[in-house]
């Protein structure tokens, strides 16, 4: 089959239009075009053509249908060895499929006989030859993402090379060798994975062995739990003999006592040590005071020297720095008129701009207001959803500790109708021939006990009838079942329910309820994380934002832009000029500031110097008396100083003091609090041990044991089966191997002089599994396709479909290789040595490209088809 045209109508991009293209040569034919114009269209248009049913709505179809909807046609002028046909497909709506022959314009077939038409002109079910050779976008190796259509097309793979590898169509390599090795495969997927798992009956029989051995390890643990609730009920009860012993309780209490009397004695020789603190710190205060007064004075006498010269100097520098200010503010003042002028022409450009710029907030708060209009009724919508499931949950009484009480409750009713019944008469009938006994009307069944209370009649057929004065059972017994009976029926009417089983399914409504009610929150809190008001407050502040929000046109930003930077440029300038001389001016000012301030500052420290001296004639007795009161305190601070520290060292340690205290009285509450959970604990373990020992757990670890070993030889059996499976598997796959290079003989063959061309005297080895390449040998050295770039791995998987193609071509099935966007990721020169080796198998065989590197394809040659779109 060849390629002659594509039409597609009303696909994708091309809403309402034909786009076609003709003129499709038998070699190369390269469609050439910019990203986006539809050439990935045209390949999924042609794919949906030959393997979608024409009735099919799959998402392949689907993919097809533009936003607009509408049916998608997709026709195919091909050549075959029977003439020209046109195949064409209308899907999605009034759906059909035509053959029609070109020649005369007959009609060859239509709908399903059209589709059977094209599955012979295929030659296979499994996307055939077109799997193998069609190549789309972005699909670098050889295998597709999906697991369905990587098992078709190796299938595909294998019945081409058994095919073409006739010889060897024996046991070693061709299809007998691959049925026996799927019949293999299908016996051992049965009871494994593909990774060798336990799977089907073995994993089931494998499970039975695991939950066995589970419950035995519970009911061994709970023999294991008697045992020890045993044990530990004789440790209790020794602990609590001790504990109970008056001559430790007396030593607990007499040394809790005198703790208490050796904190107090600590306490108040606390308050002492402040006492003397307080006075040492007073006789601090004093003598720092002392100090402070003396260096006053010392310092008074030596900053009045300082005060008298400096005042002279700063005066004659303040009168010269005044003068120069005076002339620098004349200067400043023509500067700012002009300044001034100039600042005016760009706060209105400013106002014209901002304009423009609040116009276009206003619309795009019109659209804020527009989208929050529609979270919030969403969200009110979910808050009705919550609300309705958590009034359901309110009104149900059917909550998860009613249902416990009442399993609880039902769990004693059995309890209590299993003593009944016990404490009763029982009767057990065994029949040998077609005579039952029936007891007031009822028969009397085989091998069942019968509780027989007081007097009961029993009429034995041929023979008569049979009274029987049977003990009563104990009316405490039965009293204590109906109080029971009763307590269940109260708290089953809590909730309305009339058994535990509609208890339990009220109590999975409450829960539903309480599930749906946390997602619906959930979803409301992702739609109004602060709540409903907030998203109204948006709203609100949105629309305000959007106040006066018009259609009109609005000037250029760029226009009003390009006018502000002119004006601000200008402005700037001038403003650079007024810079300068203000600051001079300001320099200047500052100066005279200064100088002014610093003859005021000078002139004011000579007269506080003057003050803080004193008068002169006073100075020198002022500075003995000084000296004189600082040395008293000083020895007055060092003897109370003194005092502070015999105290501190006589201090009994507070912490060792207080631990004393907590251990004893730790000691008396441990004791106290061991007694009542000792005791707590030998009424829980004597309970436990009356449990455990009425269930009977030995007798039914016995029977677990028995069970365990019956599932442990059936989980055995399928494992030898596995291991015999996995072994034949094995040989067969070796087998194979031994024949590898005679069954992949025919693609290397015409693989390699195609891969010549881009490394020489390379090969590629294949996984005998998959069908595929997995190395590359070259310059004796030999890569994994993993470890190579991904260009190489890219030119590797076209070349081995074009050798795929060489091979269908053997067959007398020529179809045709259609590559979209292939050879991205190849440089210059290995773009050119692969359009060579495309070149050398179009001789016979038609290729399709599509690619959007305008540029790079010029150098491939070929036929340049002619691409047409209208309306329709």
């Amino acid at each position: 089959m060849k390629l002659l045209a594509l039409h597609l109508t009303n696909v994708r991009k091309f809403t309402g239009k034909r786009a076609s293209i003709t003129g499709i040569g038998s070699g190369i034919t390269v469609v050439s075009e910019a990203n986006e114009f539809g050439k990935s269209t045209f390949f999924d248009a042609i794919h949906a053509l030959f393997f979608e049913k024409y009735s099919s709505s799959a998402k392949p179809v689907k993919s097809l249908q533009p936003y607009a909807g509408g049916a998608v046609e997709v026709a195919a002028d091909v050549q075959t060895d029977q003439g020209a046909f046109r195949v064409e497909k209308r899907f999605l709506s009034r759906k059909s499929a035509k053959i029609t022959r070109l020649s005369d314009g007959a009609t060859v077939a239509q709908d399903d006989e059209a589709e059977r038409w094209i599955s012979a002109l295929l030659g296979t079910a499994n996307d055939g030859p077109a799997g193998l050779l069609w190549v789309r976008q972005g699909l670098v190796g050889l295998e597709p993402d999906s697991a369905k259509e990587k098992t078709q097309l190796k299938e595909t793979r294998r019945d081409l090379l058994s095919s073409v590898a006739g010889e060897i169509d024996a046991m070693t390599g061709g299809r007998r060798m691959d049925r026996v090795m799927r019949r293999v495969a299908d016996n051992l997927s049965e009871i494994t994975t593909r990774t060798g798992r336990k799977a089907g009956a073995w994993k089931a029989a494998s499970d039975e062995v695991v939950a066995l051995e589970t419950e035995l390890a519970s009911v061994t643990t709970q023999v294991q739990t008697l045992e020890k609730a045993l044990n530990d009920r004789k440790q209790s009860e020794a602990s609590l003999k001790r504990l109970d012993n008056a001559d430790a309780k007396a030593r607990r209490d007499e040394a809790f006592t005198a703790a208490k009397a050796a904190m107090e004695e600590a306490r108040a020789h606390v308050g002492a040590v402040t006492g003397a603190r307080q006075k040492r710190d007073l006789a601090e205060l004093k003598a720092t005071s002392a100090q402070s007064e003396l260096d006053a004075i010392l310092k008074a006498i030596d900053t009045l020297q300082a005060a008298e010269k400096q005042a002279k100097t700063s005066s004659a520098a303040a009168d010269d720095a005044m003068l120069e200010a005076h002339s620098l503010k004349a200067a400043l003042e023509a500067v700012q008129i002009l300044h001034k002028r100039e600042t005016e022409a760009v706060s209105e450009t400013r106002k014209q701009l901002d304009v423009v710029r609040r116009q276009i907030v206003a619309r795009k708060s019109q659209e804020e207001a527009a989208q929050l209009k529609r979270q919030i009724t969403k969200a009110e919508t979910v808050l009705g959803e919550r609300d309705a499931a958590r009034a359901i949950t309110k009104a149900s009484g059917a909550t998860p500790d009613w249902l416990r009480r009442a399993e609880a409750a039902q769990g004693e009713v059995s309890k209590l109708n299993a003593v009944v019944e016990a404490q009763a008469t029982t009767l057990s009938m065994t029949y040998d021939g077609a005579a039952r006994v029936t007891r007031n009307g009822a028969i009397v069944p085989a091998g069942q006990p019968l509780a027989l209370d007081g007097e009961t009649f029993l009429d034995l057929p041929g023979i008569g009838r049979m009274t029987i004065h049977a003990q009563a059972a104990g009316e405490e017994g039965k009293t204590r079942l109906a109080t029971g009976e009763s307590a269940l029926k109260d708290i089953l009417s809590h909730a309305g329910a009339a058994s535990l089983q509609e208890a339990r399914r009220l109590a999975t409504t409450r829960v539903e309820a309480e599930t749906k009610a946390d997602l619906a929150q959930a979803v409301l809190d992702t739609l109004a994380p602060n709540g409903i008001a907030a998203l109204r407050t948006a709203k609100a502040d949105a629309d305000l934002a959007a106040t006066g929000a018009h259609n009109e046109e609005l000037p250029a930003i760029a226009d009003l832009e390009a006018h502000l930077m002119q004006a601000e440029e200008t402005e700037e300038g001038t403003q650079r000029r007024l810079n300068g001389t203000d600051a001079e001016y300001a320099s200047s000012r500052e100066t005279t500031v200064k100088l002014q301030a610093a003859a005021d500052t000078a002139e004011h420290t000579l007269e506080r110097a003057n003050a803080d001296a004193g008068p002169e004639d006073t100075r020198a007795h002022r500075r003995a008396e000084r000296l004189r009161i600082q040395a008293q305190e000083q020895g007055a601070l060092a003897k109370t100083e003194a005092d502070l520290q015999a105290m501190i060292a006589a201090a009994p340690d507070p912490d060792t003091v207080a631990a004393e205290l907590k251990r004893a009285e730790d000691t008396v509450t441990a004791a106290r609090q061991e007694r009542v959970q000792v005791g707590e604990r030998l009424a829980a373990l004597s309970s436990e041990i009356r449990t455990l020992a009425g269930n009977g757990i030995e007798e039914h670890r016995d029977e677990l044991e028995g069970q365990l070993e019956a599932a442990g030889a059936t989980e055995a059996r399928f494992a030898r089966q596995a291991a015999a499976l996995t072994r034949l598997q094995a040989a067969l796959d070796t087998e194979r191997d031994a024949a590898r290079d005679t069954y992949f003989g025919p693609v290397q063959e015409e693989l390699k002089p195609l891969l010549s061309i881009l490394h020489r005297d390379a090969v590629l080895s294949f996984d005998s599994e998959s069908l595929l390449p997995t190395g590359l040998m070259r310059d004796q050295a030999e890569e994994t396709l993993e470890d190579l770039s991904g260009g190489t791995k890219e030119q590797i998987a076209i070349l081995t479909r074009l050798a795929f193609a060489r091979l269908f071509a053997r067959q007398g099935r020529h179809m045709p290789i259609i590559l979209d966007d292939a050879l991205v990721y190849s440089d210059d020169d290995r773009i050119i040595k692969m359009f060579t080796a495309l070149t050398r198998v179009a001789q016979d065989q038609q290729i399709l490209v599509f690619s959007c590197r305008q540029l790079a394809f010029q150098d491939l040659g070929g036929a340049r088809p002619t691409v047409e779109i209208a309306e329709v």
